[in-house]
C-alpha cells in the first residue's frame, strides 16, 4: 500500500471538476494554537470552513501528527474519499462532499463536508482527531490534543483472562507495583482516558480493572490497576500493533509462559509467545532424575521463569531419499519457537532447556540440508536458558516437528514450503505437542540468526558525470518504523522487500546493476522520520546515482475486502513507456485482476529524475489476492514480470505518445 505512516498516501494527481471545489477561507493566522506530544503543531495551509479548521491531506503538520499516532491517511481521487487507518486498527472514512463520515463503519456527522482545492483533499481536523481518540482540551490560550486510551477489552477464555488496552498512540508504561504483588499497576505515560473507572472481571485469574487519570493536559498519565486473584500469574501477550497492549492472567494451578512485565516498557516488548500449562510434575525420560524447579514460586505456581529446566540429551540424524530427519532426545517439558528466515535458514528454540552434549556445527552431504548446528545460550530478552537447533536448507524445504517418546524429531521434506508462515510456537509435554493458544505475529530474527545484510552502499552527494545507463534502483515500499498495510496475516513491508530481492537477482543475472533503497527491515532516512524526509531519501538514492530507472514495489490494501487486482502507476510523461512495458507483462502473467496503468502524483515517482513507476502487486485486504501473496510462485511471477517488462522497455525505441493522455482519466 502506498505512503508513509502519517502522510497522505497520494499527493494527488486526479483533479475533481471545478464545481466540486468549494471556497474556503485561509486560516494561517486564525487557527487555534495546537499543542501535541510536547511540541506545537503547525499546519502549512490551514483553512477555515464553516468556522472549523480544514487541513490538507498532504500537509506535513498533519503528517507529523498522524505519524506519532501510528496512523496512515490515503486520499483516493478515483474513490472520491479519504481513508485513515489508526494505529489501534480503527478505520475512519470521509467522502468528498458528504458531511457524514464513518468510524469503523459507524456513521458520524462532521463539522463540514471534506472538499478538494487545487487537487488536494481537505478534511475537518478536529473531527478526524476525535475519531482517532485524540481529545481537544482548552488550556489557557492553547488547544492541547491529548491521545486517549480508546478501548479496554476483558476476554475470559478456558484457562486465562486476556485484557487488551488500545490507545490512540503507541503505548509505553511504568510498572508501579511489585512483581510479586496480586495487584498489577501500570502507569501509561502521555495518554489520557475517558474509559469507565471500574470494571469487574469474571474470568480466570482476574477480579477487577480500575482506571485513574492524572497529570496535566500537556503531560497526562493514566494508571490502570489489575486486581488479580491471589496466587495467580500474569504475562504480556504479543499484539499486532504498537498501540495495543495485552496481559494474560491465569489462576493458581495454571502456569503461563511468555514475557514478564518489566518495570519500564512499551507494548512492543511482548515478543515471547503465550504458552498455557497446568501445574504438574514434568515428564522425565526413563532413568533420569526429575529436574528441580529453580527459584522461588509464589503461591506454589511456577511462572515462565521458574518452570523445570529440561535437558537436551542427544542429537542424531537419519537421511532418506525424501529429506532428512533430526532426532532430539529431551528430558523434561519445553516450550518451543521455530522460525524460517528469508535466506533458507530454519531454527527452533527450546525453553527452558540446557544442553547435555557438546555444541556442534557440521556440514551435511544431503540434498535437503546443507548444514546443522546446535548450541545453548541465555535468551537476551527473557533471560531463559535456551537450546537452539538450526539448519541451513538447500531451498525453502518444509520442516515438521514430530513428537516422540523422550523427545522430538525435525522432519525435513524434499518439497518446499510455499506458505507465508514464518514462525510458530507451542509446547512439548510428555511426548505430546500442545500448540500456543494465541496467534503470534512474526518477530524479528534472533540476533545471531539475522541474515547477513548486503554490502552497504553509500551514494555520493553529487550525481556521477554522465549517469549510469545500467543502474536500476528498486524501492521496497515501507520498512523499519513503517510496516505498511497488514491484513490476513500478511505484512506489506516484508512482502515488498521479498519481491524486490527476487527482482534484484533476476536483473543482475541479466546484466543490470541494481541497488535497493533498503535491503532489510529498516527506514531509509531514519526511524519515524517525516513523510517528506523518508520518501525523498528513497528518491535521493536514484537521483544521486543518475540511475536509468526507478521501480517502487508495493502491496495494496483497502477498507473494503472486495477490491483486488494489480495496478502500475506513473507520473512524468517519460515514465509512461516503462509503466506500459512492465504492466503488459504483469497483466499477461498474473492471475490477479488487471487494474490498468494509472497516472498519479505519488511522491516517489514524481520526484525521481528518471523513468519511474510504482507497482501495486495485489491487495492484502482481499482474501483471494492474499492467498496468492502467500505463495512463492506468485511472488516470483511478479518479479519475473517486472524484469521482463524492464527488458522490453530497454530494448524498445518507442517514446511517449498520445497514449499518456488516455490513461489520465483512468
Amino acid at each position: 500500500m502506498l505512503g508513509r505512516k502519517g502522510t497522505a498516501l497520494i499527493v494527488f494527481a486526479a483533479l475533481l471538476a471545478p464545481s466540486a471545489i468549494s471556497a474556503a477561507t485561509p486560516a494561517s493566522t486564525a487557527t487555534a494554537s495546537f499543542w501535541y506530544a510536547g511540541t506545537r503543531l503547525v499546519f502549512e495551509r490551514p483553512q477555515l470552513r464553516d468556522g472549523a479548521l480544514a487541513v490538507a491531506s498532504d500537509d506535513l503538520g498533519l503528517g507529523r501528527f498522524l505519524t506519532k499516532l501510528g496512523a496512515t491517511l490515503a486520499y483516493r481521487p478515483s474513490q472520491n474519499d479519504v481513508v485513515v487507518n489508526g494505529g489501534d486498527k480503527r478505520v475512519v472514512t470521509f467522502r468528498i462532499g458528504d458531511v457524514h463520515y464513518t468510524v469503523d463503519g459507524v456513521s458520524q456527522v462532521a463539522s463540514f463536508a471534506p472538499y478538494v482545492s487545487g487537487g488536494i483533499a481537505y478534511v475537518p481536523f478536529l473531527d478526524l482527531s476525535r475519531a482517532l481518540s485524540v481529545d481537544a482540551i482548552d488550556d489557557d490560550t492553547t488547544t492541547v490534543l491529548q491521545p486517549q486510551l480508546s478501548a479496554l477489552d476483558v476476554r475470559p477464555e478456558s484457562r486465562v483472562t486476556v485484557v487488551t488496552l488500545r490507545g490512540a498512540s503507541p503505548l509505553r508504561f511504568k510498572r508501579l507495583s511489585e512483581s510479586a504483588s496480586d495487584r498489577v499497576s501500570l502507569a501509561f505515560l502521555g495518554i489520557g482516558s475517558t474509559l469507565e473507572h471500574d470494571r469487574a472481571a469474571t474470568g480466570p485469574g482476574l477480579k477487577n480493572v480500575s482506571v485513574i487519570e492524572g497529570g496535566t493536559p500537556k503531560n497526562p498519565t493514566t494508571t490502570v490497576n489489575f486486581d488479580a486473584v491471589p496466587g495467580s500469574t500474569h504475562v504480556l501477550v504479543p499484539t499486532d500493533s504498537a498501540n495495543t497492549i495485552a496481559i494474560a492472567f491465569a489462576a493458581a494451578g495454571v502456569a503461563l509462559g511468555g514475557t514478564a512485565i518489566p518495570a519500564d516498557g512499551a507494548s512492543t516488548i511482548a515478543i515471547a509467545p503465550l504458552v498455557v500449562r497446568e501445574t504438574r510434575v514434568a515428564a522425565i525420560a526413563p532413568g533420569l532424575a526429575p529436574a528441580p524447579i529453580s527459584g522461588s514460586v509464589r503461591g506454589g505456581t511456577p511462572t515462565a521463569l521458574t518452570l523445570p529446566v529440561a535437558t537436551v540429551t542427544s542429537l542424531e540424524t537419519a537421511e532418506s531419499n525424501d529429506g532428512l530427519g533430526v532426532r532430539l532426545g529431551i528430558a523434561g517439558d519445553v516450550t518451543y519457537e521455530w522460525h524460517r528466515l528469508a535466506d533458507n535458514r530454519w531454527y527452533v528454540d527450546l525453553k527452558p532447556a540446557t544442553l547435555a552434549i557438546a555444541a556442534r556445527e557440521q556440514p551435511l552431504q544431503n540434498d535437503a540440508v546443507v548444514s546443522l548446528r546446535i548450541k545453548s545460550f541465555v535468551g537476551p530478552l527473557d533471560r531463559m536458558p535456551t537450546v537452539r537447533v538450526a539448519m541451513t536448507l538447500a531451498s525453502p524445504r518444509a520442516v515438521t516437528i514430530v513428537p516422540q517418546s523422550g523427545g522430538m524429531s525435525l522432519a525435513v521434506d524434499r518439497l518446499d514450503d510455499l506458505s507465508a508462515t514464518r514462525m510458530g510456537a507451542g509446547e512439548l509435554t510428555g511426548g505430546r505437542l500442545i500448540a500456543s493458544i494465541v496467534p503470534l505475529p512474526t518477530p524479528p530474527p534472533a540476533p545471531d540468526e539475522t541474515p547477513a545484510p548486503d554490502p552497504a552502499w553509500k551514494f555520493a552527494p553529487t550525481p556521477p558525470a554522465g549517469g549510469n545507463g545500467k543502474l536500476i534502483v528498486i524501492d521496497p515500499g515501507h520498512g523499519g518504523s513503517d510496516i505498511g498495510a497488514a491484513h490476513n496475516g500478511l505484512a506489506e513491508a516484508s512482502l515488498n522487500l521479498e519481491i524486490s530481492k527476487r527482482l534484484r537477482s533476476l536483473l543482475i543475472a541479466r546484466g543490470w546493476q541494481v541497488r535497493l533503497t533498503r535491503d532489510g527491515d529498516s527506514d531509509v532516512f531514519g526511524v519515524n522520520a517525516s513523510a517528506h524526509d523518508e520518501l525523498q531519501a528513497r528518491d535521493d538514492v536514484a537521483n544521486a546515482a543518475n540511475a536509468r530507472m526507478f521501480i517502487s514495489v508495493h502491496t495494496n490494501s483497502f477498507t473494503s475486502s472486495s477490491l483486488n487486482g494489480t495496478t502500475t502507476y506513473y507520473f512524468n510523461p517519460d515514465s509512461y513507456a516503462l509503466a506500459s512495458a512492465v504492466h503488459a507483462r504483469l497483466a499477461s502473467a498474473l492471475p490477479t485482476k488487471d487494474d490498468g496503468i494509472r497516472k498519479e502524483n505519488f511522491y516517489v515517482i514524481h520526484h525521481a529524475k528518471m523513468p519511474a513507476i510504482l507497482v501495486e502487486t495485489a491487495f492484502l485486504s482481499n482474501l483471494a489476492d492474499a492467498a496468492l501473496l502467500r505463495t512463492e510462485s506468485f511472488l516470483q511471477s511478479v518479479a519475473v514480470s517486472i524484469a521482463d517488462g524492464v527488458r522490453d522497455f530497454a530494448t524498445s525505441q518507442s517514446t511517449v505518445s498520445s497514449h499518456g493522455a488516455m490513461v489520465d482519466g483512468q
